[in-house]
């Protein structure tokens, strides 16, 4: 497959493909980095027809249904359910403890903040769950945050496409 191909594909298709790949990676799916993928989408956008401000919007609507999901698992099956999911690495329960006591201690803009935090933004569903944090508060304050962080990814990689293209080209 020739480049113009994939860009070709990627003008027809990009928007499906980048909310699928948000929404896996706000499941915290492995093998879905954002910090990889966010620059790259906003490369692709830079290079089609697609428009920027769109495909922001979606990214940040697939990561808050992402988000959902693991909130939903939390939120109704608990403690027992995330042993079984996430297993009893003290190191992630850790993490989880510190993200439920920064959340449990700024209220909803906890949330927010994490979301743009590196590591920690996808797996702060988790506490926000535990904690059955009301619905409609868990989905302001991610798509706050979200949208921050979707935003930067992506704006980078759009408005330095020609950069990177030329680093890695």
């Amino acid at each position: 497959m020739t480049a113009e191909t994939f860009f070709q594909l990627f003008n027809q298709y990009g928007l499906i493909l980048v909310c699928a790949v948000v929404f896996c990676e706000y499941m915290n799916l492995p093998g879905f980095p954002a910090g990889v993928i966010m620059p790259c989408v906003g490369v692709l956008i830079a290079r089609s027809e697609l428009s920027l401000p769109l495909t922001v919007f979606l990214s940040v609507v697939a990561g808050v249904l992402g988000s959902l999901v693991i909130y939903a698992v939390c939120y109704w099956g608990g403690e027992p359910v995330m042993e079984k999911l996430f297993g009893r690495s003290k190191k992630f329960k850790s993490l989880v403890r510190k993200c439920h006591e920064f959340i449990d201690a700024q209220h909803g803009r906890g949330l927010a903040i994490i979301r743009v935090i590196p590591c920690i933004r996808t797996i702060v569903s988790i506490p926000a769950g535990l904690l059955r944090m009301p619905v409609k508060w868990f989905v302001g304050w991610s798509a706050a945050g979200i949208a921050v962080w979707n935003t930067a990814l992506i704006s980078f990689g759009y408005f330095f496409s020609e950069k990177i293209l030329s680093m890695v080209m």
